[in-house]
């Protein structure tokens, strides 16, 4: 089984990371859904936020799951800091194919999210990719 690597979290202990890591396969994107609006719940997201959140937590690990090698992992991890959800997700591709700015995906994200990113690195222990995907959420719209 293909070894995603992950952005380490920040040893901060006020402003834990929720981690996942399950297969690459689209019958996980229904947990990888449900955590990432858990997470916007417990931190007030409106629901229009939680909806877009999910939205782009599905759109990601699609992207992901069709380009993975076989038998790779997504890892998937949450922060909450400063009004801003920040989610990553990384997985062992076979290649960025279709991803980029020019893509369908991306406008559908930039949509969504506050922002987006794209990352990539060769991983010489599958001859793939270790792609990372991250959005970011800024909470709004609530009344205090």
């Amino acid at each position: 089984m293909a070894i995603a690597k992950t952005i380490e979290p920040d040893q901060d202990h006020t402003h834990p990371v929720v981690e996942l890591r399950v297969r690459a396969t689209p019958d996980q994107l229904s947990v990888l859904r449900a955590l990432a609006a858990t997470v916007a719940i417990h931190e007030d997201f409106d629901l229009d936020s939680i909806a877009d959140i999910k939205l782009a937590m599905d759109e990601i690990c699609t992207q992901l799951i069709v380009r993975a090698t076989p038998d790779a992992l997504l890892v998937c991890r949450l922060q909450y800091l400063d009004n801003t959800l920040r989610v990553d997700v990384s997985s062992t591709t076979t290649s960025v194919g279709s991803l980029g700015e020019r893509s369908f995906a991306w406008h559908v994200l930039n949509a969504l999210t506050d922002s987006v990113d794209l990352k990539q690195e060769p991983d010489p222990a599958t001859a793939g990719f270790v792609t990372t995907m991250e959005f970011t959420k800024v909470k709004n719209g609530l009344s205090l």
